[in-house]
């Protein structure tokens, strides 16, 4: 069986025939009528317009909240959208440098795609972070190229989705977690271990409280890393801001969790404080003078330490995910 998408957004994909005997259960009578909600929405929210691809990763997002198959979105949507396939090397222009990384990086190694397009543009963000914060740390041995950047952020981040249990089904979270494993599998052949891997999601976690501590004022509550891509135009400039902040202090992941974790425990690092403050003033358009002021309260309020000397809250991951390195 094959699962056409949309071009813009992957290749055709060759499901292996387990997965499909997993989602065969669906009754027909309810599949059509998840069907036609489906193309409800879509007209309701398009009309004969054609959704740019930000537009596309934002409803594609919702329907996923909303608990509709990912697979079922494409197979219903296929036909409506396929029109625009003859326009994909004119949106290409458009992407990132990332982004096109980011095709090749799951085409290579057979990955499952729906993290993509329920992250929508909120995952390119992080690529930046992933990639100074690596830079930062100088480790000769590790050929820092685009594709091994995006890799170790695809990992990272489909771990925390498996560990926040975002996933819809026991299907869902099997493949994802077969998907991990070959993204883990390959990082260990470019020379990254498991150890560098777990730095870069506690240090994407220490992130979240950034977010957390600012989105609170403003009508983004977040109680992970995965609420996050729900609010993709705070998000971006936050983790623009915040790529600034690790670049001008050439933070690395230990750097970044010494410094960001401890906000959300109420402690806060001179460096954290400060950083905060830039990233504040950085998101002036953003960010209201009142909210801003709630903000530093919120900050001055906290204990303040010139280092942080706390326990950073780790825990070991459930199952074999990831192994100490």
């Amino acid at each position: 069986m094959i699962v056409k998408r949309f071009k813009d957004y992957s290749l055709c994909e060759q499901l292996v025939d387990d997965f499909i005997s997993s989602i065969n259960f669906i009754n027909e009578s309810t599949e059509d009528e998840t069907k036609q909600l489906i193309l409800s929405k879509y007209k309701e929210k398009f009309g004969n317009k054609k959704p740019s691809h930000q537009e596309f990763a934002d409803f594609y997002h919702q329907l996923r909240t909303d608990g509709i198959d990912g697979i079922l979105i494409f197979d219903t949507l296929n036909d409506i959208i396929s029109s625009q396939d003859d326009k994909e090397e004119d949106l290409d222009i458009d992407k990132t440098p990332y982004q096109r990384v980011e095709k090749k990086v799951l085409s290579d190694l057979r990955l499952d795609t729906k993290l993509i397009f329920t992250f929508g543009a909120g995952i390119g963000a992080f690529y930046p972070i992933v990639n100074q914060m690596m830079e930062n740390c100088g480790i000769e041995s590790i050929h820092l190229s685009r594709e091994t950047v995006v890799l170790l952020t695809l990992a990272a981040i489909t771990i925390v989705f498996i560990e926040e249990k975002k996933y819809k089904s026991s299907e869902e979270q099997e493949l994802l977690t077969k998907n991990s494993k070959s993204m883990l599998e390959e990082l260990r052949m470019r020379g990254i271990g498991d150890g560098i891997v777990k730095k870069i999601i506690k240090a994407i976690q220490s992130i979240k409280n950034i977010f957390s501590i600012i989105g609170k004022h403003i009508g983004a509550v977040v109680s992970g890393v995965i609420d996050m891509f729900a609010y993709t135009s705070i998000l971006i400039p936050i983790m623009n801001g915040i790529l600034a902040i690790i670049g001008k202090y050439d933070m690395t992941m230990d750097a970044v969790i010494s410094n960001f974790f401890s906000i959300g425990v109420g402690i806060t690092t001179r460096i954290a404080k400060h950083g905060l403050i830039e990233l504040l003033n950085k998101l002036r358009s953003k960010i209201g003078i009142k909210d801003k002021e709630e903000i530093l309260k919120d900050v001055e309020s906290s204990d303040i330490q010139k280092f942080s000397t706390f326990n950073d809250g780790e825990t070991k991951q459930n199952g074999d995910l990831i192994n100490e390195q």
